[in-house]
């Protein structure tokens, strides 16, 4: 007759349980991890990579990007021939105090790099001669360049360097395309988003004088021109779509029409600079007017405006 022995189990009920539990958890947590992997590893190549430029705020000027390569191999071959034949600039008028291949960097990378056009948008390459006057966008260029230049000394350098120090240049207002208009539900072009919602199509601000800027003034009277309210709420519905901000990012938000607040002070410059966009640089602008969202696009700084230091110092200013 045998002697038999109850043997313990191992592992009670409970236990073996959690241990059973917690490896099917880990083969699922796993499992979940590694296909999630594995599907963005074959998703990437698909994916736009973001590559800004060091020069700006959120932008690229990568000429080599395939959703739009703009500089040509034979105009940058033209363009090295040119600097090596002439190391000093030729036919030079506003960008006077940098040899050849300084120019030729910030043609690349600035006006190039901010329209997304070839050199010969505004170049005639079919002889190399760069300084050629032919083509009427070259002279077009020129005009913008001043325009840029008169913005950032007489209006953009009235900001302190603590809102950012930003500058115009070509793609502060172009962002990538030649011709910067958006079109409306009509069908004309102007510098105002497509949609403005809940805004009317034909909102534009007011910027023929001074007076136009007096609207926007809050001064707590109780019997305000009820016009007047109107223009004013469509307009600061305008800045909150163009900056991507808050009434309280401009205003004290217990007393609307309190100063406390700096933006509040840097927005009425901003807003002389539109005037004064309007009044001096229609022509070139094909009599279009100018918004807030030209040039911010839903940013508080403005996409495609230039670091400190990255522009000519004869376009911009130093920052205080």
């Amino acid at each position: 007759m045998y002697n038999q022995r109850n043997a313990a189990p191992l592992f009670s009920e409970r236990t073996l349980f959690f241990l059973v539990f917690g490896v099917v958890t880990l083969v699922l947590v796993g499992g979940g991890i590694g296909t999630v992997s594995w599907i963005n590893s074959q998703l990437s190549g698909f994916r736009t990579q973001a590559n800004n430029s060091p020069n700006y705020t959120n932008y690229s000027t990568d000429p080599a990007d395939p959703a739009k390569p703009y500089l040509q191999t034979a105009s940058l071959t033209a363009m090295s021939k040119y600097i090596t034949e002439h190391p000093q600039p030729q036919n030079v008028q506003i960008l006077k105090g940098m040899d050849t291949a300084a120019i030729a960097n910030y043609m690349v990378n600035m006006v190039a790099g901010g329209l997304k056009v070839d050199c010969t948008y505004c170049h005639v390459l079919s002889n190399g001669n760069f300084a050629d006057d032919t083509n009427p966008q070259k002279v077009k260029a020129r005009q913008m360049m001043l325009m840029s230049q008169d913005l950032n000394q007489n209006f953009v350098a009235q900001l302190p360097a603590s809102v950012g120090g930003k500058q115009v240049t070509c793609a502060t207002c172009h962002n990538g395309k030649p011709v910067n208009f958006n079109g409306g539900n009509s069908g004309a072009l102007s510098n105002y988003p497509a949609d403005q919602s809940p805004l009317p199509d034909t909102f534009q601000l007011k910027l023929e004088s001074p007076a136009d800027l007096d609207l926007l003034l809050i001064t707590g009277k109780k019997d305000p021109d009820l016009a007047a309210v109107q223009y004013n709420q469509q307009t600061m519905t305008h800045f909150t779509q163009a900056l991507g901000n808050g009434c309280a990012f401009c205003h004290n938000a217990n007393y609307f029409p309190g100063n406390e607040q700096p933006p509040k002070a840097h927005a009425l410059i901003m807003l002389k600079m539109a005037q004064h966009i309007n009044a001096t640089y229609k022509p070139i602008m094909n009599n279009k007017v100018p918004s807030c969202w030209m040039c911010h696009r839903g940013q508080q700084l403005p996409p495609g405006s230039a670091n400190p230091g990255q522009i000519p110092e004869v376009l911009g200013y130093k920052p205080q």
